[in-house]
C-alpha cells in the first residue's frame, strides 16, 4: 500500500520543485494528494506539459524508493505540505513548497519568534558587528534566526546563534547533501548539533544552480514573522528576500547604513522608501512583530533580563576609522577559495578572459574548469560580461 510521504514524493518527482501549477492543482482537489496524483496521472489536466505527461507516465515507485532509501541513509526527514512539522507561517505563502527535505529540528518554528536575517557575501565590519549584536540578543530571548548559509553575512547569522547556543535554520539554494557552499559541511552540522536544521525543497544531491537562488528566498521570508535586510547594494540579492517579504505581507526590516554614499548600502535607500522598519536594537524588531500580550509581556521581560546582565544591545557600534570603500576593495578576494578557484581568479584579477584562455593559462581540464567558474558565479566572485569574457565581480 502506497503511503502519503509515497504520493508527496510521486508528486515531486512528476511535477519538479517550485512548479505553481502543483500548488493550483492541490487546490482545486481540495489539498489531497491522492486525488491530485490520481488527476495527473489520468492526464485530465489540460494545464499539463508534455515533459509532465511523460513524467507522469514513466515514474513509478521504484524511483520514489530511491528517493526514500537516500534520505533514511542520510537521517533527512521529509515534511510534506500536510505534516505537522511544516513550518506553519511558510504554508500560508501563496506557493509553498509541497516537500521540504530537512536535517534537524523545525521545532521552533512553531512557537517562537522567527526572523530571517540576510545581507551580501562581502560585509562591512560595521555590518558585521551590527548583525553579531541584534542576532546574538535574538537568539537569547529565544528568537529563531533563518538564513541562507552563504558565506558573508548569512553565516554570520548563523555562526552568531550558535555563539548562544541560539536555533537558526539554513534554507539551501541546492539539495542537502550538494558541497554548497564548499566546504560549509562544518556549519552545516554545527547548526543542526545546536537544535536548528538545513532545509531545502530540491533533491538531497541537486547541485546548486543559479535560476534556483531567487526562487529560494520566498522560503526564507516564508518561514519567518519579519525580514532584516543587514547590508544591500542596489542589486543585492537579499533586495529579493526582501521583495519575496513585502509580497507575502511580513515585515521587513533594515540595519541603517553608516555611509549613506557607498553603494555598498544602497539598498537600505530603497527599502526605506518602501515603508521598512530602521532597527537601531532588538526592541525596534521585538515592537513592529508581537502582536499578541503574553508573547510581548514575554519577551519584554528577556530583554530586561539581559540589561539587568549588563548585556543590553547598543546601537549598531560607529565604523573603525580605517574602514572605507577603498579597504573593502583591496581586500583579498581569494581567500577559503580552493586552489583552482584561485588560479582562475588570479588570471582574472589581470584582465578579463573567455574559457579557452583561461583553461590554457590555468592547465585545467575542460570540465574542471567549468565547474570551478560556475562555483565562482554563484558566490558572485566573477561574472560573466556580454562578450564572453569573464570578470572580477563588481556590485552595481
Amino acid at each position: 500500500m502506497t503511503s502519503p510521504v509515497e504520493v508527496w514524493l510521486w508528486l515531486l518527482l512528476v511535477m519538479q520543485p517550485d512548479n505553481p501549477k502543483t500548488n493550483r492543482i492541490l487546490s482545486e482537489n481540495g489539498g489531497d494528494a491522492t486525488k491530485a496524483a490520481k488527476a495527473i496521472r489520468d492526464d485530465n489536466l489540460p494545464i499539463l506539459s508534455d515533459s509532465e505527461k511523460k513524467r507522469a507516465v514513466e515514474t513509478r515507485n521504484g524511483a520514489v524508493q530511491r528517493v526514500l532509501k537516500i534520505c533514511e541513509d542520510n537521517s533527512i526527514r521529509i515534511v510534506t505540505l500536510d505534516s505537522e512539522d511544516y513550518p506553519p507561517l511558510l504554508r500560508n505563502i501563496p506557493d509553498p513548497p509541497i516537500v521540504l527535505f530537512v536535517k534537524g529540528s523545525l521545532a521552533g518554528l512553531k512557537d517562537k519568534l522567527v526572523i530571517s536575517a540576510v545581507g551580501t557575501k562581502r560585509p562591512s565590519d560595521y555590518s558585521v558587528s551590527a548583525t553579531e549584536m541584534l542576532i546574538k540578543t535574538l537568539s537569547k530571548i529565544g528568537a529563531v534566526a533563518v538564513s541562507g548559509n552563504a558565506g558573508g553575512l548569512d553565516s554570520a547569522v548563523h555562526k552568531a546563534c550558535i555563539s548562544c547556543h541560539g536555533r537558526s535554520v539554513a534554507v539551501l539554494p541546492c539539495g542537502i547533501l550538494a558541497d554548497y557552499p564548499r566546504g560549509g559541511k562544518e556549519l552545516k552540522n554545527a547548526i543542526v548539533d545546536n537544535g536548528g536544521a538545513v532545509v531545502s525543497e530540491l533533491l538531497p544531491y541537486t547541485n546548486a544552480f543559479i535560476g534556483y537562488f531567487h526562487r529560494r528566498n520566498r522560503i526564507i521570508s516564508g518561514m519567518s514573522e519579519g525580514t532584516i535586510v543587514l547590508q544591500a547594494g542596489e542589486k543585492s540579492g537579499s533586495l529579493s528576500t526582501a521583495n519575496c517579504a513585502f509580497s507575502q505581507n511580513r515585515t521587513v526590516f533594515y540595519i541603517p547604513p553608516h555611509d549613506i554614499f557607498s553603494k555598498e548600502y544602497s539598498g537600505a535607500a530603497i527599502l526605506a522608501k518602501k515603508n521598512a522598519v530602521p532597527v537601531f536594537d532588538v526592541s525596534d524588531i521585538t515592537d513592529a512583530l508581537l502582536k499578541d500580550s503574553i508573547r510581548i509581556a514575554d519577551i519584554t521581560q528577556k530583554i530586561k533580563s539581559l540589561e539587568f546582565a549588563g548585556q543590553k544591545p547598543d546601537k549598531p557600534p560607529k565604523p573603525k576609522k580605517e574602514e572605507t570603500a577603498k579597504a573593502e576593495e583591496a581586500a583579498d578576494i581569494t581567500e577559503n577559495l580552493s586552489d583552482e578557484e584561485k588560479a582562475l581568479v588570479e588570471i582574472i584579477k589581470k584582465a578579463p578572459a573567455d574559457i579557452d584562455a583561461l583553461i590554457d593559462k590555468s592547465g585545467l581540464d575542460y570540465e574542471t574548469a567549468i565547474d570551478t567558474l560556475t562555483v565562482l558565479e554563484l558566490s558572485k566572485v566573477i561574472e560573466r560580461q556580454m562578450d564572453g569574457n569573464y570578470a572580477l565581480f563588481k556590485q552595481k
